[in-house]
């Protein structure tokens, strides 16, 4: 049986409570204001994008990102996932890969990037090797921070 294609599209108001639903499933909390804050900034400030992805007629996977120019001292045009999120369910099926395969094809045609980026919690082994199997790996910045 040959698999169902994913559909990746631009996330839409109408997405917000399945982007919660899977949030939820993920994080465990019910964040809505959080979210259509989220979406709001998406819709507002381009070069901010959003996207959904769909299976078996269903969203189940969401992305947000940016790209930017000179950006922490970066020279070159760069896309950054900021947020990514797979139903469990639904991991393993290459949903997340074909999210971030549309929003690199998106940010290379609309902007020109250079390269993608992310920060990841270096605890969370599936979030590293997700994007490790994508080919990214450990770039030249040091995240650092400081209590307020």
């Amino acid at each position: 049986m040959a698999a169902r294609p994913i559909t990746i599209r631009s996330l839409e108001p109408s997405d917000l409570d399945s982007v919660v639903a899977i949030d939820e499933r993920l994080s465990g909390q019910t964040r809505k204001p959080y979210w259509r804050t989220r979406l709001d900034i998406a819709a507002l400030r381009p070069p901010w994008m959003a996207l959904v992805a769909e299976l078996d007629g269903r969203v189940v996977g969401f992305l947000f990102g940016w790209i930017g120019e000179s950006e922490f001292g970066i020279a070159e045009r760069t896309a950054w996932i900021d947020l990514i999120g797979v139903d469990p369910a639904y991991r393993g099926r290459g949903v997340g890969q074909a999210l971030v395969a549309r929003f690199v094809a998106s940010g290379q045609e609309l902007r020109a990037i250079g390269k993608v980026a992310t920060l990841i919690d270096l605890a969370q082994a599936d979030v590293r090797e997700f994007f490790t199997s994508l080919g990214f790996r450990h770039g030249p910045m040091v995240h650092l921070e400081k209590p307020a």
